[in-house]
C-alpha cells in the first residue's frame, strides 16, 4: 500500500489526503455526535410522553382520546410510560411483554448520566445485537419536580442511530469531495503546477546546461516558490557560465600541454648546447653561461610542471600502508643536491596509509619550494634548514614542513594554493603548492600554512584514516 501511494503524482496524493483528512474529522465529530444524537432521541420522548399524560389528566370532556394517545406513542416507538412525581407515581402506559420470557432490561438514568457515560453507551446501542428494552428517565424541560420513565426498543433507537451515521456519512462525503476539489484546484495552481514547472525545467537544464533558452525565467512571485525560482535562475546561470569557462580552460589546457611538451624537448636540447657553452674558453661566453643555464632550467621546471599539472588524476588513488619516515628520506635525497640542510623527525614507527607515489610529489614539491626560498637568501657559507615532522592527532597524521627562509610575501598567501598564482619567485609556476593541495584534497585530507614570519614557513598536512 506504501509503494502504491508512493507511486502515484503529487496532485493524487494532495487528493486522497485531503478526503482522508476530511474523514477523520468528521470520524472526531461524530464520535460526540452520535451521543447527541441518542440524547436529543430520548428527550424528545420524554416530552411526548409528559404531554400525553397531560392530555389523558385532563377533564374528561376535553380529554384527549385514549386510542389517538396510544397511536402517538406508537409512532414515537414508546412502549411504556410512567410519571413520578414527589407523592405519586403514575403509570400512563405498560408494554406489552411476551409471557413466556422476560426481556432483558436496560436502564438509563439521564439525571445522573455525564459525557463520558453518553458517549459510552450511545456507541455501545451502535455497536449492539438484538431487541432488547430501555427503560430510561429523564425530566422534561416544563415537568417541574416531576420525571419520566419511559420504555423503548433498543432497536428502535439503534436504527435511529444508524439513520444519523448515514446521514453524516453522506454529509462528509459532500463535504470531502467538495473541499478537496477546492484544495486541490488552489493548491495545483499555486504549488503543484509551479513545481512541475521548476521540475521540467531542471530536467531539461541537466539534459542540456549550455542551452542558454534552458535557463529559467521567474515567474516575479513574492512568495517561497518565487524565491526558488529567482535561485534556481540564478544558479542555472552560473552553471552555465561556468561549465563555458571550464571548456575554454580546458581546450586551453590541452593546447598548452602540447605546446609544453616540444617546448621542453626543445629546451632540453638547448639545455645540452649551454652545457657546452659553459666549456668554453672564451671569458665573456663562460660569464654567461651560468645565467643562460639558470634561464633555461627555470623554462624546463615551468614546462615539467605544467604537463604535471595537467596530468593530474588524483582521484585515482592506489593507497596502501608504508613508513612515512622512509618517504621522507627518499625526498630528502632527491633534494640533497640544493644544498640545504635537511632534518627527518618522522617517528620510524609511524606507518600511514596513502598513494606513495602521490604523497612523494606533494612532499618533494613543497620541500622544492622551501630550498628554493632558502637559496634565494642564503649565502655561500649558510642555506639553512628544512624540516619535516610528523605525529598522530585525534586519530589523523599531521605532517609539519618547516623552514628557516624569510617567510612568505602577502602577495603570496593570498593565492597560494591557486594554479599559477601562488608563485614568489620570478618565473616560478605557482603550482608547487597547487599541485600538493590537490593532491592531500585527493586523499581527503588539507594542505594549509599554518606560520609564515620572518623566522621562516611551516606548512601543515592534515591525512585522515588510520595510522600506526
Amino acid at each position: 500500500m506504501k509503494a502504491v501511494f508512493a507511486n502515484r503524482s503529487l496532485s493524487t496524493k494532495l487528493l486522497l489526503l485531503t478526503i482522508i483528512f476530511v474523514f477523520v474529522a468528521e470520524f472526531v465529530v461524530l464520535v460526540p455526535s452520535i451521543a447527541k444524537q441518542r440524547r436529543d432521541w430520548f428527550m424528545m420522548r420524554f416530552e411526548e410522553a409528559y404531554l400525553a399524560s397531560l392530555a389523558l389528566e385532563g377533564p374528561r370532556e376535553g380529554a384527549a382520546d385514549e386510542r389517538l394517545v396510544r397511536q402517538l406513542f406508537s409512532t414515537a416507538n414508546i412502549l411504556g410510560v410512567t410519571i413520578n412525581s414527589d407523592d405519586m407515581r403514575m403509570l400512563i402506559l405498560a408494554p406489552e411483554i411476551n409471557p413466556h420470557g422476560a426481556p432483558n432490561m436496560v436502564r438509563v438514568d439521564f439525571t445522573r448520566e455525564n459525557s463520558m457515560d453518553m458517549i459510552a453507551n450511545a456507541w455501545g446501542t451502535f455497536f449492539s445485537r438484538g431487541d432488547y428494552l430501555i427503560q430510561a428517565t429523564g425530566q422534561p424541560e416544563f415537568a417541574i419536580g416531576q420525571t419520566v420513565d419511559i420504555i423503548v426498543s433498543q432497536k428502535a433507537l439503534r436504527d435511529d442511530l444508524y439513520a444519523y451515521a448515514r446521514n453524516i456519512f453522506l454529509l462528509s462525503l459532500v463535504i470531502s469531495t467538495l473541499t478537496a476539489g477546492l484544495v486541490y484546484w488552489a493548491l495545483n495552481r499555486m504549488i503543484v503546477r509551479p513545481v512541475k514547472r521548476l521540475t521540467e525545467n531542471i530536467t531539461a537544464f541537466d539534459a542540456d546546461p549550455e542551452n542558454a533558452h534552458g535557463i529559467l525565467q521567474p515567474s516575479g512571485r513574492k512568495d517561497e516558490i518565487g524565491a526558488a525560482e529567482e535561485s534556481l535562475a540564478a544558479m542555472e546561470k552560473s552553471v552555465r557560465d561556468l561549465l563555458g569557462e571550464r571548456r575554454r580552460l580546458a581546450a586551453l589546457g590541452a593546447g598548452i600541454s602540447k605546446i609544453s611538451h616540444d617546448l621542453r624537448n626543445i629546451l632540453a636540447s638547448a639545455q645540452l648546447m649551454s652545457d657546452r657553452l659553459a666549456k668554453s674558453e672564451d671569458p665573456s661566453v663562460r660569464k654567461l653561461s651560468p645565467r643562460l643555464i639558470s634561464a633555461l632550467d627555470r623554462a624546463i621546471a615551468l614546462s615539467r610542471d605544467t604537463l604535471t599539472f595537467g596530468r593530474m588524476e588524483t582521484r585515482l588513488l592506489e593507497k596502501q600502508p608504508f613508513p612515512l619516515r622512509e618517504l621522507v628520506a627518499e625526498v630528502f635525497d632527491d633534494t640533497a643536491a640544493m644544498g640545504v640542510t635537511a632534518e627527518n623527525n618522522a617517528p620510524e614507527s609511524l606507518t600511514i596509509i596513502a598513494d606513495r607515489t602521490q604523497l612523494y610529489r606533494a612532499l618533494f614539491n613543497l620541500v622544492r619550494n622551501a630550498v628554493d626560498a632558502l637559496q634565494e637568501t642564503g649565502g655561500e657559507d649558510q642555506k639553512g634548514t628544512v624540516t619535516i615532522d610528523a605525529y598522530v592527532e585525534h586519530g589523523a597524521v599531521a605532517i609539519l614542513i618547516a623552514d628557516t627562509g624569510p617567510g612568505l610575501p602577502d602577495h603570496a598567501k593570498a593565492d597560494l594554493f591557486e594554479p599559477f598564482k601562488g608563485s614568489q619567485k620570478p618565473g616560478g609556476s605557482g603550482l608547487g603548492a597547487a599541485i600538493a593541495a590537490e593532491i592531500i584534497r585527493a586523499h581527503g585530507g588539507l594542505l594549509t600554512l599554518e606560520k609564515s614570519d620572518d623566522t621562516g614557513a611551516t606548512f601543515r598536512i592534515t591525512l585522515p584514516g588510520p595510522a600506526s
